[in-house]
């Protein structure tokens, strides 16, 4: 099994808080290491972001939104799961701390406007986030099986990203 680094985490910090998630990393395997574990962590975030968003969301786009990540994200993250365990990349069991407060951060406005516009920037930032992590997954991965897994999920998040971005201007 590849030992997984702290450059990893780094990636994986970066890219969820919206933060440049082009970093470069000591060997080639790490970086398609860390691209996995990061959007791995991010399908687990986009999964309960989305059974929330049902939940305590007011408005019906971002219910309907949430129901839709649920759906993408789980498929994503069925495949994402798969090549990874080929590929003997160790996953990640949970969301990452950061992941964790913003959603208990959510959870205080649930039933609000504010939770749908807080949730609704959260999925705006986060998927920007994730498209620039799977941009430099693309250009810079070494990996041909997860620089395709990379290609084949961009159209699923810009889609998100479109879908967040309507809700908003609903608002």
């Amino acid at each position: 099994m590849r030992m997984r680094h702290r450059a990893g985490t780094a990636v994986v910090a970066l890219a969820l808080a919206a933060a440049s998630a082009g970093t470069a990393l000591a060997t080639e395997c790490e970086h398609d290491d860390a691209f996995l574990t990061a959007a791995h962590q991010s399908n687990m975030a986009e999964i309960a972001a989305g059974k929330d968003a049902g939940r305590h969301a007011l408005m019906r786009c971002t219910k309907e939104t949430g129901k839709v990540l649920v759906s993408d994200h789980t498929r994503m993250d069925e495949s994402l799961r798969a090549l990874a365990k080929r590929l003997k990349v160790t996953l990640p069991k949970d969301v990452t701390a950061a992941q964790q407060q913003e959603m208990a951060d959510l959870a205080k406005r649930a039933g609000s406007r504010d939770y749908d516009k807080m949730w609704l920037k959260a999925q705006e930032t986060g998927h920007v986030a994730v498209l620039k992590l799977i941009d430099g997954e693309v250009k810079s991965g070494k990996d041909d099986e997860v620089r395709d897994a990379a290609r084949a999920a961009r159209p699923f998040v810009a889609h998100h990203l479109d879908l967040v971005r309507d809700c908003m201007r609903m608002r």
